[in-house]
């Protein structure tokens, strides 16, 4: 836990460092910039976290307060928060989304600092010394010394976290799905379909569907009544013959021939509203039938704990151009850390694919992937010379690329 908490500590710095950032006057400036749903669920959950750990100390359960600090740091901050705002930290350096993050995570690591303290004093005296004493040189000399503050409690808001919560749900749903028809994460998804049990789904996926759509990749949400079927979904009726027998005798083989070939969907939505279906052989009931799902074969589903999440996987030329671009984006910026590049070193690199039509697709998104890469001079297609201080042979997604990286 504690290698976790010291990688989020050291990811923003080379960014800030970059950007001179300097975080005087804190709260002034977290009331005063454009804060995102996502730090303010951050700022909550901190807050939220004092009164945890205060409660348990109070009543001398040391270790009902470090468990709840350990799933902070792993789940909310490590896995969540800094997933949410990595995007933010590329961008221009005055830029005011980019400050709200800055100021909304150093925020949150100086009181996790003075939260974990006790119970891990080396790694939070360094932390302190870096994040606090060498801004503010009147602070106390330690984080040892520091007044215990209890939780500000208008940082609290119980329902957004309720609603993030829901939301990190059906993102874990939405992953399990797209491992079943083996679709990354780094490929977009044509829509996500998510069908609601109560209205508290809907008011989550309604007030952060942004962060959803983010979090899944995915090019749209449909949100879809509460209790409502999704329509793309084939029914099979399978007969219970146990039911039927008895009922039909003779005629049960009719029933179940008819079974077969009838409207599932319209069967299954007349037994839901009156109880019984008209065949031509006879009449069947609830118990005489059950029901199953068919899925698409480019759609995958999976379940949480308030309803049922579906992940339309289908291919268009827009998500190939975008998925063969981020795999290329990973693997240059895997080569970038081999160079060992500084963050704002800017390269040139060169890209040869042989499928022409892959190439295309690449060459489509030449401008983002520069921009993500930090290249100055970017060559893409199937006769590109391929040179520079490291060139490696890759294959992405049964696609031969060669890929070329050096300094400027």
């Amino acid at each position: 836990m504690l290698n976790i908490l010291w990688n989020v500590y050291r990811f923003p710095l080379p960014y800030m460092i970059l950007d001179n950032f300097n975080p005087v006057d804190i709260k002034e400036r977290l009331a005063t910039l454009p804060l995102r749903v996502e730090d303010k669920w951050i700022l909550s959950r901190v807050q939220s976290l004092i009164k945890k750990v205060e409660t348990a100390m109070s009543e001398y359960n040391l270790h009902k307060a470090t468990r709840p600090i350990s799933e902070f740091i792993l789940e909310d901050l490590s896995r969540w928060y800094i997933q949410l705002i990595r995007p933010r930290t590329w961008t221009e350096a005055n830029d005011p989304d980019k400050l709200a993050a800055y100021y909304t995570l150093y925020e949150v690591l100086v009181t996790l600092t003075k939260v974990l303290a006790p119970f891990a004093p080396h790694i939070t005296e360094e932390m302190y010394g870096n994040l606090v004493r060498n801004i503010h040189p009147d602070a106390p000399e330690s984080v040892h010394m520091c007044d215990w503050q209890g939780p500000d409690e208008k940082f609290i808001d119980i329902e957004l976290e309720k609603r993030m919560d829901i939301i990190r749900e059906i993102v874990e749903a939405s992953s399990n799905a797209r491992q079943k028809l083996k679709r990354k994460l780094r490929w977009p998804v044509k829509r996500i379909v998510v069908a609601p049990k109560n209205e508290i789904v809907n008011e989550a996926v309604l007030s952060l569907e942004t962060v959803l759509k983010e979090q899944t990749n995915a090019k749209e949400i449909v949100l879809l009544k509460t209790g409502e079927t999704f329509d793309e979904l084939g029914v099979e009726v399978l007969p219970n013959h146990a039911a039927l027998g008895p009922a039909f005798k003779k005629d049960a083989g009719k029933v179940i021939a008819e079974l077969k070939t009838a409207d599932g969907r319209a069967i299954k939505k007349s037994i839901l509203e009156t109880g019984s279906f008209e065949l031509k052989a006879g009449t069947i009931t609830a118990d005489m039938v059950t029901f199953k799902d068919l899925i698409p074969p480019a759609i995958a589903a999976a379940g949480f704990s308030a309803g049922d999440v579906y992940v339309d996987t289908e291919l268009t030329r827009e998500i190939e151009s975008e998925g063969y671009s981020r795999e290329v984006i990973r693997r240059i910026q895997d080569m970038r850390k081999e160079l060992d590049l500084a963050v704002e070193e800017e390269i040139r690199a060169a890209v040869e694919i042989k499928d022409e039509r892959v190439a295309v697709l690449v060459l489509e998104m030449k401008a983002f992937i520069a921009g993500e890469v930090r290249a100055k001079t970017l060559a893409i297609g199937p006769e590109v010379e391929v040179e520079g201080e490291l060139v490696k042979d890759w294959d992405v997604e049964d696609v031969k690329m060669r890929m070329g990286v050096g300094r400027k």
